[in-house]
């Protein structure tokens, strides 16, 4: 009698809980391919970002450094009839 119980019940386990168990496996083999491919998106995402991030710090410096060269200009510009003068009255001293 005992054996038939629990013959019935291993059955009705097999009916019931293999198919959940083997369906949620399924379930769960999808979730981590779709975790795989948002983390390879998410991935690529910020690998984009940081090109464009790296592009942007180049624009910068190469306008930095054009505004430098300008500015150096702008003062060798202006104060070149300052050094002119200062030239003259040490010739005229010697």
């Amino acid at each position: 009698m005992a054996e038939i119980v629990i013959a019935e019940l291993r059955q009705v386990l097999q009916d019931v809980i293999a198919p959940d168990l083997k369906s949620l496996g399924v379930k769960m083999d999808g979730l981590q391919k779709q975790v795989e491919l948002s983390e390879k998106s998410v991935n690529a995402q910020i690998e984009a970002f940081r090109a464009e991030l790296n592009a942007f710090r180049a624009e910068m410096r190469s306008e930095f450094q054009a505004r430098r060269t300008l500015l150096q200009n702008e003062v060798v510009r202006e104060t070149s009839p300052i050094r002119e003068r200062i030239a003259s009255v040490e010739s005229r001293r010697a």
